[in-house]
């Protein structure tokens, strides 16, 4: 979407990969949860060949994301992606105001809030909102898989053992040359689960991912493969979303052996012990919550989309 940024969107940019340490430093003020909020999604979703574009100011020590996209009407529409992080209620009245002038409504809306911070809501005066609750995200303790200990993890060890009794099985750290693999993996899988999804929309960040991954050093994003009879069946990449946090982004497994991606999990998470916690996003579909569950979580998050009316 092409733009000008005066009006309503004087002062804001469009955030690039160059912002990251800006983003980093604010979202470590922070104590959120929320998975959309880990920077290689935004980057590789919106950033790299995206049609919405994400935008960011820096307000009084906040730093403040909006979204840009265009409505079921054809014309662009302008959201408040984040709170500000910080949050600051000024800053965040600002924000509002910003949105319906460039909308030209009193209705703001907020796309992704942390359930622990709805509160604020509540001291904007002269404001109604509506809160729904967009998602419930999966929440692990990392620290648990290396013993996998309890019965809680019962199920998950003899899952396990399947992978761990082979002899054909080899777990390494992605590799540049493992790109062409991976994605023909991806697309394997594509075609195998395009039933049981409205629509893959997955595809475009994790092409950018695997192909663009070393724009990051190994703490922001790091990448893991599994091959089986020395043919790379699995694939996955996690990082940091903020100081104690992590996010387990994507994986992508042979979904013939069975096992398969709970392996991969289980050497991701072992890679991300020193996180007090993992975020693994929601479950689109009921096997994909079965999926979810039995790795052990240790609780669901959720996360809402706000509308603030004036």
């Amino acid at each position: 979407m092409s733009l000008e940024l005066t009006g309503a969107l004087s002062g804001l940019r469009r955030l690039e990969l160059a912002d990251l340490n800006i983003y980093k430093n604010a979202i470590n003020r922070t104590t959120r949860i929320c998975w959309q909020q880990f920077f290689p999604f935004l980057y590789f979703y919106y950033v790299v060949n995206g049609s919405d574009n994400l935008l960011v100011s820096e307000v009084d020590g906040s730093v403040c994301i909006f979204l840009l996209k265009r409505g079921e009407d054809g014309k662009p529409k302008l959201f408040l992606y984040f709170l500000p992080m910080p949050m600051n209620e000024r800053v965040l009245q600002e924000c509002l105001e910003r949105v319906r002038d460039f909308n030209n409504a009193r209705r703001a809306v907020i796309y992704w809030v942390d359930e622990e911070e709805i509160g604020v809501f509540e001291k904007l005066e002269g404001s109604a909102r509506a809160i729904v609750i967009n998602d419930r995200e999966y929440i692990y303790d990392p620290k648990i898989y290396h013993s996998l200990s309890g019965k809680n993890t019962r199920n998950l060890r003899r899952n396990l053992d399947k992978m761990f009794t082979r002899d054909d099985v080899e777990v390494r750290a992605f590799e540049e040359g493992d790109i062409e693999d991976c994605l023909g993996l991806m697309d394997e899988w594509a075609v195998i689960q395009q039933d049981k999804y409205e629509q893959i929309a997955y595809q475009r960040y994790t092409h950018n991912c695997v192909k663009l991954n070393g724009h990051f050093d190994k703490n922001e994003l790091f990448g893991k493969v599994v091959l089986v009879g020395g043919k790379i069946r699995s694939f996955g990449f996690a990082g940091e979303i903020r100081t104690g946090l992590a996010n387990l982004f994507i994986s992508y497994s042979d979904h013939n052996i069975k096992g398969l991606n709970q392996f991969l999990t289980y050497h991701l998470m072992l890679d991300m012990e020193k996180y007090d916690l993992v975020n693994s996003a929601r479950a689109d579909t009921p096997g994909l919550k079965f999926a979810k569950e039995a790795l052990c979580p240790v609780a669901t998050h959720g996360v809402c989309r706000v509308h603030v009316v004036n």
